[in-house]
């Protein structure tokens, strides 16, 4: 099975122009653990998350005002949107992020996809406390 149905694709990247301010708004309403950073053109520049947020913009003295170019990372892992689910979940896995940035063939953004997406759904064993026999 393909990543794509699981792709959280409804966010919208910041800019390297965008201030720590506007950032950190976006970042809260997308519910998502990194946002995006993307040119005009739509090329992936770095993404931004919590951690550089308060590591690299707080900690720093940062103002509000100040642009997301300085504190994003331009370090970031990704996977294609046709990978197979267990290459993505493996590469992740590897990363020991919380998300992958998701690009098309062309590496233009599709989505993030979260450690969550990736992992299977438990199974519960017959002798687990939450599985009920049923009788016959």
């Amino acid at each position: 099975m393909a990543l794509g149905e699981r792709v959280l694709r409804d966010l919208s990247p910041l800019a390297p122009t965008d201030s720590l301010r506007a950032a950190a708004e976006a970042l809260g309403a997308a519910h998502a653990p990194l946002l995006p950073v993307c040119e005009a053109d739509g090329r992936i520049v770095g993404v931004l998350g919590e951690r550089d947020l308060v590591d690299h913009g707080l900690a720093r003295g940062l103002d509000a005002e100040a642009r997301v170019l300085m504190v994003m990372n331009p370090y970031f892992d990704w996977c294609y949107e046709d990978e197979a689910i267990a290459t993505a979940a493996a590469r992740l896995a590897d990363a020991d992020g919380e998300a992958l940035v998701v690009v098309d063939r062309a590496h233009r953004l599709v989505g993030l996809i979260g450690r969550e997406a990736l992992t299977p759904p438990a199974r519960l064993a017959w002798d687990s406390p939450g599985f009920e026999r049923r009788a016959a």
